[in-house]
């Protein structure tokens, strides 16, 4: 259990999946469903999945192995700073000095709060609002602030109790979010400040921990199990989209749409721990496909890059006559070329950048694990 964790198959594609929602949400407006609340959704699912599941194996260790409290938090924020750092503070330098010469300049982008990881409580608390093309920062945010609190909660707790934590996050931000609906908060707050974005990220963690290890049933996690859960998914969308009109005249109808976000990220998690679990499956290998994985590896820089590319990329009316493009496909060719920049602005990044980075990853945890050695190795010295 304290060994390395096998590689789950399909993750990068679910995160290609996740940042094309995203995508879709930001600049096609998909209205019919909340895309992009689906797509950040899944990306705290993956996360929730798999640093936590590497927090509680690491207090396994802590417990087998007699493996240093010190260096294994010094390794996981190492991982963290060497992913999340580079590219994101990098690009709000330029964003600030754009900011203060041409860019947007009569918005005011709280590019501050971003740089102190508190985006989501400026959009939600501060600024009542999503100004600008960086207001999807917020939740980079609120990744960060799990990361902040994740390793203490699990790595001085033990491990049998972890998946008793993650059910007591879930259940108090249930509550607390569905208290937000009810004292009638504004959506900003509730999208980008609510407890429930951390209870989905527990709700990824408990996956890892109970769900994704526990021995399967003969037919278990059947065909019915996923098409259950698609099914659920988009129930649960489609309720939460229209749910302005069947919450009026029914009591306790402002909380409706809490009830449906909480329905719909339970369902999310039903068909993640089907994917975790169902390894053989055809949609485990449409999502290993060579160019969905490769879009989930660079969805990092894509995810940040992608709303700045400008929305009227491709609006150019004089190449559109020169080529007889025709009126109805000038938005899907101008949403073509948005997509396709921000790909290659996510490859460039990847290729001189993070890829480049991570690579200090390993020589790093040798020589923290080295200068921290197990309790065990350490007595005998």
């Amino acid at each position: 259990m304290a060994g390395v964790e096998r590689r789950v198959k399909g993750l990068d594609g679910l995160r290609a999946l996740a940042v094309v929602l995203v995508f879709l949400s930001h600049k096609a407006h998909v209205d019919a469903i909340d895309a992009g609340k689906i797509g950040v959704w899944l990306f705290f699912l993956i996360s929730g999945y798999l640093i936590i599941g590497e927090l509680h194996r690491n207090r396994v260790r802590i417990e087998q192995h007699g493996a240093r409290t010190a260096a294994l938090l010094y390794v996981f924020f190492m991982k963290r700073t060497l992913r999340i750092f580079p590219v994101y503070y990098l690009l709000l330098v330029a964003l600030t000095v754009a900011h203060a010469s041409f860019y947007q300049r009569d918005v005011d982008l709280g590019l501050v709060w971003h740089f102190v990881f508190l985006s989501n409580y400026w959009i939600g608390a501060v600024h009542n609002g999503w100004p600008g093309t960086v207001s999807h920062f917020w939740s980079l945010a609120v990744e960060q602030q799990f990361y902040l609190v994740a390793p203490f909660a699990l790595l001085f707790v033990r491990a049998s109790r972890h998946l008793a934590l993650c059910a007591v996050v879930i259940a108090a931000a249930a509550f607390a979010h569905l208290a937000l609906y009810r004292e009638g908060a504004i959506a900003p707050l509730i999208y980008a400040f609510s407890p429930w974005n951390f209870a989905i990220l527990a709700l990824g963690g408990a996956l890892a921990m109970g769900g994704a290890r526990v021995p399967l049933r003969p037919g278990a996690l059947s065909a019915a199990w996923f098409v259950g859960a698609c099914a659920a998914i988009a129930g649960f969308a489609l309720a939460r989209a229209d749910c302005a009109d069947c919450a009026a005249g029914v009591p306790s109808g402002a909380m409706l749409p809490g009830c449906f976000d909480i329905g719909l990220a339970l369902s999310l998690g039903a068909l993640f721990l089907w994917l975790v679990r169902r390894q053989d499956s055809v949609l485990v290998a449409v999502l290993e496909v060579r160019p969905l994985a490769w879009l989930g590896t660079i969805s990092y820089g894509f995810y940040l890059f992608h709303n700045i590319v400008p929305a009227r990329l491709g609006v150019a009316p004089g190449l559109y006559a020169r080529f007889h493009v025709p009126d109805a496909a000038q938005p899907v060719l101008a949403l073509v070329l948005q997509f396709s920049l921000a790909v290659l602005l996510a490859h460039l990044s990847w290729q001189m950048l993070e890829k480049r980075v991570l690579e200090w990853k390993r020589p790093l945890e040798t020589a923290i694990r080295n200068r921290l050695p197990t309790r065990a190795a350490a007595s005998r010295t």
